[in-house]
């Protein structure tokens, strides 16, 4: 077994630990939304898997490009959240296809599996929204 792979096991342990309860929201229709095509949601599905721990953190202007399709760190919310968004590129305007928050109670996860399980729920989330072109909210706390 690989060292990533010991990871994402230990990481499925944890959804059942009281210092480290995530949850996802939906928050709703997209603002904005525009309906991907089938690139769109190859490229992003290809850019959610380049996420890191450390880059879900990071403040704007802070962009991955992949493709025809950009994330982007689009705001730090109170409590020293993320909002994260990926816009499809060359529109002329609406752009959206996936939004997601990211509550700022997740970045205080103090062991590696903790921030693995953080980083696995936050590309879930991600996910989601790609999916169903509904905003969705990262929750914790994760000590």
């Amino acid at each position: 077994m690989t060292n990533e792979e010991s990871l994402m096991q230990s990481t499925g342990e944890l959804e059942n630990d009281p210092d480290c309860n995530i949850n996802i929201n939906n928050q709703g229709p997209i603002n904005y939304y525009y309906s991907p095509d089938p690139d769109n949601v190859q490229d992003a599905n290809n850019g959610i898997s380049q996420l890191t721990y450390a880059n879900i953190w990071m403040a704007p202007p802070f962009r991955m490009t992949v493709g025809t399709v950009m994330l982007e760190v689009r705001a730090v919310l109170a409590g020293n959240g993320r909002q994260w968004q990926i816009n499809a590129n060359d529109t002329g305007g609406v752009s959206t296809i996936a939004s997601v928050i990211i509550q700022g109670n997740l970045a205080t996860a103090s062991t590696r599996e903790r921030r693995a399980y953080v980083l696995s729920m936050v590309k879930k989330a991600v996910q989601q929204s790609l999916d169903n072109g509904q905003e969705m909210n990262v929750n914790g706390p994760c000590k």
